[in-house]
């Protein structure tokens, strides 16, 4: 996994150069001290950093022409901005941020004390690791660094010292987390400003570019909303697969897909075993705590019901005559406002709400196309409902939510693939965190990443990561928050650039993890047509046919096997092909095709009581979701 553990230190040096510069030149910029900050790139060997080491001259000598460019633009939009740029700001004081001042009266003060900008800072080199095992993404990338770098323009203009540690702190090593995972304390009490239980609200939307979010205002108002009161990361996994269940797994496990050895989107019960998920992990040491998990894609559902399970578990299918799954992204949208409303201020509440819409019509139409976008609008109109649910039960109740938002990945802009490989679009992520007076409003971190998702929750729940994990909590990384500028066109600007600087990773990572997407992605497809075959073969079987019916019963045999036999044999082929390209989990073992997940639809009424109920009292959700007494489908 060497290439994997260190090719996001370029992506992260480059990017924090192009926001540092963007920021520097405005005026009431403001930077937080990097005096003790961790690092959001994986840990480096010493074979991986030679593979790397031309790749980050070249990226940090176009990243200077880039960010020159960005200054001036930043500084013109800053200049030019007419009265609709003030009133967005002026509407950016959501009603989660008029609460940052009840958050503060109840604090100590001193997570809120002002970012201050460091002048001097030195960086102590870790010791260089033991040496590992060659593998062939070694091979190749050691080849392709020892050819001459092709020459770079110089940089426009020199950096100023502020840019200069803002990319010493987005360039520290994975020792730095290894320390923060290692010193970690375990506290009974979790560390938020409201002193009632902990609440946690984390809000999954697949395959979304950020870029797309912010070319586009008049589409995602909510979604920019919560980003001006929360801190964000224009992040990306490059040199990590971008494949979706992989993903997914990494947030709801703390763990690197390289580690738990899910390579494709086939899920695998038993990997959740060995590596419980966030839901398990917070039963396993407080069943007290409330965990509900709503989402649109059964993979996602199996995951947070593996292991002791999670305690409220909403699966939605695919509607009727809606091949484009907003239908069901807004089911997802009302059980999550109902989730909400219903949830008890005497106890801890976890929310997993997770929206399959926009990364269903990047596959059907394109990630640049007019129907990527509106799915976009319409997750955005769901996103704006569930934060007013949010503020009706926190003003109803006193207390807080904390608020995560996370994508698994990128989307190419044309139809085909979607992804799974290494382009910018497709490597793209961003992680929010939204919490007054816990997290800055307004800030960037580039230092998160999605895998940072599961230890924060249990950081805000008192408890510490798994050792294993290779995330750290977010708040962990509050040194390396950025404040653009008190303009939202800045924070804007800013994010589009570090988008902007973020490219490909090595040659050979590139080719090793797009070899591996592809034999990956073999039995996946060997999964889905048998289980397609075999569907439509109970289908005709529960008709009753005469004759037909009892054939096509009977049919369903011989296609299970030759089906469990043919996706045996892809897996092996892509198992081996995994290990050798740095999934240390991969195995080949067991030798068994996994039963699909199914979920019951509409939802059992006993597995989701107090969703029902709320909706039955006093009317929160809407009458077309819920009959009282049992859960409907919406009409």
């Amino acid at each position: 996994m060497s290439y994997a553990n260190n090719i996001g230190r370029v992506g992260a040096l480059a990017v924090t150069l192009g926001v540092g510069w963007a920021v520097a030149s405005a005026s009431g910029v403001a930077y937080a001290d990097t005096g003790d900050s961790s690092s959001s790139s994986e840990s480096s060997s010493a074979s991986s950093s030679s593979s790397t080491a031309s790749s980050s001259d070249d990226s940090d000598s176009s990243a200077s022409d880039n960010s020159a460019a960005a200054s001036d633009t930043a500084a013109d939009d800053n200049e030019t901005a007419d009265d609709a740029d003030d009133e967005a700001a002026e509407d950016s004081a959501h009603r989660r941020t008029t609460k940052a001042s009840r958050a503060e009266a109840s604090s100590d003060g001193d997570d809120d004390a002002p970012a201050e900008s460091v002048t001097d800072e030195e960086e102590a080199e870790p010791d260089a690791g033991p040496t590992e095992k060659p593998t062939v993404t070694k091979v190749v990338s050691d080849g392709v660094s020892s050819l001459p770098a092709p020459e770079q323009p110089s940089p426009a203009a020199p950096l100023q010292g502020s840019t200069l540690l803002a990319s010493l702190a987005a360039a520290r090593d994975e020792l730095e987390r290894n320390t923060l995972r290692r010193t970690a304390v375990t506290t009974q009490q979790a560390e938020v400003l409201d002193v009632g239980t902990p609440n946690v609200l984390v809000i999954g939307v697949d395959g979304t570019n950020l870029s797309r979010v912010l070319a586009h205002p008049e589409l995602t108002t909510n979604f920019f909303k919560l980003i001006q009161g929360s801190t964000t990361a224009a992040s990306t996994i490059v040199g990590h697969t971008t494949i979706s269940n992989p993903s997914w797994s990494s947030i709801l496990t703390g763990a690197w897909g390289e580690k738990t050895g899910v390579i494709n989107n086939v899920f695998t019960p038993w990997t959740y075993s060995k590596w419980p998920t966030v839901f398990t992990q917070l039963e396993t040491l407080n069943s007290a705590i409330e965990t509900t998990s709503i989402a649109n894609w059964n993979v996602i559902s199996a995951i947070a019901a593996s292991g002791l399970g999670v305690d409220n578990l909403v699966n939605v299918p695919e509607q009727e005559n809606d091949p484009r799954w907003l239908e069901a992204d807004d089911l997802v949208g009302e059980y999550t406002e109902a989730a909400i409303a219903a949830a008890s201020a005497d106890v801890a509440n976890l929310i997993f709400s997770y929206f399959v819409g926009v990364d269903e019509n990047g596959h059907l139409y394109g990630g640049d196309s007019p129907e990527y976008l509106e799915a976009l609008a319409n997750f955005d109109e769901n996103l704006g409902l569930i934060m007013a649910a949010v503020d009706d039960w926190e003003d109803l109740t006193g207390e807080q939510w904390t608020i995560m938002m996370v994508t698994d990945h990128g989307h190419q802009p044309q139809k085909g693939f979607g992804h799974g490989f290494q382009s910018p679009d497709e490597t793209s992520t961003f992680v929010i965190a939204n919490s007054p007076g816990l997290f800055t409003e307004g800030g960037v971190n580039l230092k998160y990443s999605i895998v940072d998702v599961t230890p924060t929750v249990m950081h805000l729940f008192g408890y510490q990561p798994a050792e294993d994990s290779d995330g750290v909590s977010l708040t962990d990384l509050d040194d390396s928050t950025v404040l653009p500028g008190d303009n939202d066109a800045l924070l804007r600007k800013a994010l589009q650039d570090a988008i902007a600087m973020y490219g490909y990773p090595d040659i050979g990572t590139n080719i090793a993890l797009s070899v591996r997407t592809i034999v990956a992605t073999i039995p996946y497809y060997v999964d889905n047509i048998v289980n397609g075959i075999t569907s439509g073969l109970q289908s005709l079987a529960d008709q009753d046919i005469f004759l037909i019916s009892p054939l096509a019963q009977l049919a369903i045999i011989p296609v299970d096997i030759v089906g469990d036999i043919a996706y045996i044999a892809t897996n092996i082929v892509a198992q081996i092909v995994a290990r050798l390209t740095g999934v240390e989990g991969a195995s080949i073992f067991p030798l068994q095709r996994p039963t699909t997940p199914t979920f019951p639809w509409p939802p059992e009424e006993s597995s989701t009581p107090d969703l029902v109920a709320v909706a039955c009292t006093d009317g929160r959700v809407s009458s077309a979701l819920f009959a009282c007494g049992a859960a409907a489908v919406a009409v």
